[in-house]
């Protein structure tokens, strides 16, 4: 009997050991599935956040072009501090955004196929080898400004946001009434156009990049209303 009884108590013993040994691997398996779980849904926040990054980077420095846009187009030209041909005197960039956005503008001016600073009201370009701008192939158009600043969560600026920058024109159409006031009696070559004014219009497209390969693209319809 005490045999029977030494025998019964090892197979009680190792069927113990058997089943934590089995627990300890369920749990194991849960403890690692939640992990790779919450890995992967880091890695997803992060991913959004870059792109929102990216996203933001995009819409603000797009703007940057657009409030130069006015004055250059009705100057027909940049100023000599631009590296253009028109005297500074006839800008007012210094009260229209700050010194040292004013400053990251110049030097992220692009040149043209002639090698002067882009011009964005410009027509469509040929340069060279490369692919000729075509207007609805977004990928042939020439970058006309690339701007980098300081991203906001980095305090030495060692990460940068920057945004490359391609406006290419898309037509022209007359305002409401400017036919009219042509027909009212006016005459001469433009009269209409001036009565009514006219839009030009251009399209907008910036590729921007944030720190962590956030990437996004945004495009806009930019009309310019020119009046005489």
């Amino acid at each position: 009997m005490k045999r029977v009884a030494i025998a019964r108590a090892g197979t009680q013993r190792g069927i113990a050991l058997f089943v934590g040994l089995i627990f300890l691997l369920v749990l194991s398996v849960i403890a690692i599935t939640a992990m790779r779980g919450t890995l992967v849904e880091m890695k997803m926040v992060t991913n959004v956040a870059r792109h929102e990054a990216a996203f933001e980077a995009s819409e603000t420095l797009r703007s940057v072009p657009i409030t130069l846009f006015d004055q250059h187009v009705f100057e027909r030209g940049w100023p000599v501090s631009f590296s253009g041909t028109v005297p500074d005197a006839n800008f007012t960039y210094s009260t229209d955004m700050s010194a040292g956005l004013l400053a990251k503008a110049k030097t992220g001016l692009q040149t043209d196929c002639s090698g002067g600073p882009a011009l964005l009201y410009g027509p469509l370009q040929t340069c060279g080898t490369l692919p000729k701008e075509t207007l609805y192939d977004p990928s042939t158009w020439r970058p006309d400004m690339v701007i980098s600043i300081c991203d906001s969560s980095s305090v030495s600026c060692a990460a940068s946001v920057s945004a490359t920058v391609a406006i290419v024109p898309d037509g022209s159409v007359l305002n409401e009434g400017a036919g009219g006031a042509q027909a009212a009696g006016y005459r001469g070559l433009g009269i209409g156009a001036a009565g009514g004014g006219a839009d030009m219009i251009f399209e907008v497209r910036s590729v921007a990049t944030a720190p962590g390969n956030g990437v996004a693209i945004t495009q806009t319809q930019y009309h310019q209303m020119i009046r005489n």
